[in-house]
Order: structure tokens, then sequence, then C-alpha cells
């Protein structure tokens, strides 16, 4: 009795040639459609880099806040912009006073994750990441590095703007 796995033409199993036939059919959809051109929009490598910005960022929260640092351990508020920007390539001024001057201001409606938010507390300068449209990752001196909101009375009045480098 001859195994019925076997294809009696020439003794290879019949699965062998199902096999060959998805392989081929999937090598074909691979080439139609694997090479087919990419719909690429203008701003998806500006928004791969924001997101990376935001994820950097929150990569470090909680660490500690000490007045200088520029990281890995430890931030001030400049020095946390700093570090996360030069992670992605970006070489911003180390000072709050130099940050407030690179790239260009943005209004509330334009503000985008990755954008540069400043506050005017008392006499000094304060500095922390956009995340959204609301919310911002910064290095506290008092909590180290932590997500706050914008529209809190205490970050409102001290708004004085943002500005984007990409």
């Amino acid at each position: 009795m001859r195994n019925k796995l076997l294809n009696e033409k020439d003794n290879v199993p019949s699965y062998f040639y199902f096999l060959l036939q998805l392989v081929l059919l999937m090598t074909v959809f691979a080439i139609l459609y694997g090479c087919a051109p990419k719909q690429i929009k203008g701003y998806e490598p500006e928004t791969r880099t924001r997101s990376e910005i935001v994820q950097q960022a929150f990569n470090l929260l909680g660490k500690s806040y000490k007045n200088g640092a520029k990281g890995p351990d430890a931030f001030d508020c400049s020095g946390f912009i700093y570090y996360i920007y030069q992670r992605i390539g970006i070489v911003l001024p180390v000072m709050t006073e130099g940050q407030i001057k690179s790239g260009y201001d943005v209004s509330r409606d334009s503000i985008q994750p990755g954008d540069l938010v400043f506050f005017k507390i008392k006499n000094d300068l304060h500095a922390g990441i956009m995340i959204n449209k609301k919310d911002f990752i910064h290095s506290s001196k008092s909590r180290g590095v932590t997500v706050d909101d914008i529209n809190e009375s205490y970050w409102w009045k001290s708004l004085i703007g943002f500005r984007s480098i990409l």
C-alpha cells in the first residue's frame, strides 16, 4: 500500500508541492507590495524626532534636581533640556538664558511635543519640554524630573512663552 502523502508520479510528498506553492505565492506578494513606493509625508522625520525627545524625557522621570547638573543622574532645568536634546543630536546652550534665544517663538495654539516652555519665577528663568498642549516635563527644585500642567496657576502666572528648536 502506498503512503497517501506521496505523489504517485514521482514519489515526492504532496505537502512539498503545497509548501513550494505557498513560498512562491508569498514571494510574489512580497515583490508586488514590498517594492511599492511608500507615501512619506514631509513631517514624519520631525514627528519621529519629537516623539524621541518626549520618550527620552520620560525615561528620566524621578531623577533628582541638582543646581548646575546636566545628567545623567541629576539635572537642573536647563541641564535637563540640554541633555535630552544632546541625546538626539541637537546641541543647545547649557543655560536657560541661551535656550530661550534658541529656535523660534511658537504660539500656544501651535505647541507640539518637544517644544520648550519658559517661565519667570521671581527673578529666575525656568524651562521645560512640552509633552502635549498643556503638560510639560522639567526638572523641579523640589521634585526632580516631573510632569506639570501649564494651566496650574503657579505655572500660568509665570509663563513667558514657547520656543521650537525643530
